[in-house]
């Protein structure tokens, strides 16, 4: 039951020490203040209606105020101090699981079971709403409870054990009714995180501007808005049958709570009106029982909910232990060797839960310094060979080969500080143009400059007033810009060039440039791959005649490979593309 709680224990324990602390130190203080509240009353009420004496009731009243007085703003500085302190933990808590989202295998991302125990994951971490660390709080609300029911049973005791005993076994009952509606309201909160994740992403669309132009020109409101409210609708189900199973414990609540009301009221009445007690002792039981009712509810729900999050800490352990199986490789790259050679050795790969092979049986020998193009119709399993080299995925068979050694014994990290890529779906951020090259302040400016140039940016950088300090989109900045596909692409392929990588992967990298900026890439081509593997991915053939060697990918096999002039001249798959793409250009 307490997994959670040791777990949240050992993480604030790393994070920042002083929060446990004050914590601990919150609960004593909570503990105290009542209990004081609960017998300084009785004693002013007795002096009041016996002796009357001045300097009794000045001292009686004197400790209770400052005692209050005191406690109040002591419980402030360390309800503060605990804020501040929780904010640091749940920082640290929010990279933590940011990382771990950022190192988790590629394949992960697209893999529904993966995203579903990941938005379980979180519910730990913000707990409904009610904050980060509500376990660890709830578990020193139990710790706390036990300073206060030290004193109450004292207390209560001295009137009649079998009381005590009596509201123990109402809290009791009601503990028990109360863990098992929250059993269940786990269970269905389980079944209603994918519901809610596809609404989440609905909603994210709706608001994402990059929507926006399908969104209007495709009239894609009542089709959007229908599948929203249909996700919503289910969530809403969800939450009728929570609160009907919810309030049958509050109406069990509301009768324990009147049994217990009416039964010691009744016997502190009859205890008063047979003079077995005073009118203070009467008010100071009576406190008691509030105090010990409310104390006891409290502790039980804190333990139910302890308990009820102790679902939600299991998925929180999957998530943070989720192996991650391309990072099982130590064997450091040799960074000295400006060569490297590459082979795929029977090297076939199917996509988790597909049932077809993207790649079969593919054998090909990149050899260092080699301009490599890639061509095929969608859907031949070229992306799919690039996502293998750069390890994105591992080989479902066979295997990939650097200077004769498996890339799946190398450290993953240094494998690919090997590779830079441009890919067609490229992502630019809301940071500064700088930032958006090298992702790194102290990085040199004009390096950064220089490969703006080199990517064909020069012109465009010219005109920007803050140059390689503009900001990139307008997210943040009002005098941030909106490149275009053309200018994303330059900026994208100038990221690859700062890298200064053995291996450069482009796919489709003049996609989105206009006639002049692709002719001009392609003049720069042998500069900007100067010693460099190179490898391009294109359907504009053109690009293949810069290129020593073509592989030609139908149905995820290679079907052809050599030099532009050879396959031209074996007249197959490759030169019929080549002709009809070139007809377009006569």
């Amino acid at each position: 039951m307490f997994k959670s709680f040791r777990f949240l224990l050992k993480l604030i324990w790393k994070f920042n020490k002083k929060y446990i602390f004050y914590a601990a130190s919150f609960q004593i203080v909570t503990a105290l203040v009542p209990l004081l509240s609960v017998i300084m009353p009785k004693y002013i009420i007795d002096e009041l209606t016996g002796l009357q004496r001045i300097e009794y009731l000045v001292a009686y009243v004197s400790i209770l105020v400052l005692i209050n007085f005191a406690g109040t703003a002591l419980l402030a500085f360390l309800e503060g101090a605990m804020f501040t302190s929780k904010t640091e933990v749940f920082n640290n808590f929010e990279c933590m699981m940011a990382e771990k989202l950022i190192t988790c295998d590629f394949e992960s991302l697209e893999d529904p079971e993966f995203l579903d125990i990941k938005e379980k994951a979180h519910r730990i971490l913000y707990a409904e709403g009610q904050g980060f660390g509500m376990v660890f709080d709830h578990a020193f609300n139990i710790a706390g409870k036990v300073f206060i029911f030290a004193g109450l049973i004292g207390v209560l005791s001295t009137l009649n054990i079998w009381i005590v005993l009596v509201f123990v076994l109402l809290v009791l009952l009601n503990s028990l009714v109360e863990s098992k509606v929250q059993k269940k309201y786990v269970s269905w909160d389980m079944e209603k995180a994918p519901v809610e994740r596809r609404t989440a992403y609905l909603l994210e669309i709706i608001e994402n501007f990059e929507y926006g132009k399908e969104e209007r020109i495709y009239k894609l409101k009542d089709f959007l808005i229908h599948k929203t409210r249909k996700y919503l609708d289910e969530s809403g189900n969800f939450y009728k049958k929570q609160t009907r199973v919810l309030n049958k414990s509050q109406y069990f609540t509301a009768f324990t709570s009147f049994l217990r009301d009416a039964l010691s009221y009744a016997y502190l009445i009859f205890k008063v009106l047979s003079n077995s007690i005073q009118i203070g002792s009467f008010t100071m039981y009576i406190s008691a029982v509030a105090q010990f009712s409310t104390a006891m509810n409290d502790m039980m729900s804190s333990i139910v909910n302890i308990r009820r999050f102790g679902a939600y800490y299991e998925e929180l352990e999957k998530y943070v232990n989720m192996p991650q199986t391309m990072r099982q490789g130590h064997q450091s790259v040799d960074t000295d060797k400006s060569a490297y050679t590459i082979q795929f050795e029977h090297v076939s790969f199917r996509y988790p839960g597909a049932s077809t092979y993207a790649l079969k049986n593919v054998n090909i020998t990149i050899s260092p310094s080699e301009k490599l193009s890639i061509v095929g119709e969608n859907g031949a399993g070229k992306t799919t060979f690039v996502k293998l080299l750069l390890r994105l995925y591992d080989p479902t068979e066979g295997r990939i080969l650097l200077n004769g050694t498996d890339i799946r014994e190398f450290d993953y990290d240094e494998y690919q500080n090997l590779m830079a890529a441009v890919f067609q779906d490229f992502r630019l951020f809301s940071f500064t143009l700088k930032e958006n090259v090298c992702f790194d302040r102290d990085c040199d400016d004009e390096k950064v400059i220089d490969c703006l140039k080199r990517s064909g940016f020069g012109n465009k950088l010219e005109q920007l007033p803050k140059g390689i300090y503009t900001n990139v989109y307008k997210n943040f900045e009002e005098d941030g810009f909106e490149p275009s596909g053309g200018e994303g692409q330059k900026i994208a392929l100038a990221r690859a060039l700062f890298k200064n990588t053995p291996v450069v992967i482009l796919d489709e990298p003049t996609a989105a440039l206009d006639p002049r900026a692709e002719y001009e890439m392609y003049q720069n081509f042998n500069d900007m791959s100067k010693d460099k593997t190179t490898i391009f991915i294109s359907h504009r053939l053109s690009s293949s005649k810069f290129c020593d060697k073509i592989a030609v990918f139908v149905g995820g096999e290679i079907v052809e490979y050599g030099s532009h002039d050879e396959l031209y001249q074996a007249n197959k798959l490759y030169r019929e593309l080549f002709d009809m793409q070139a007809r377009f250009y006569q």
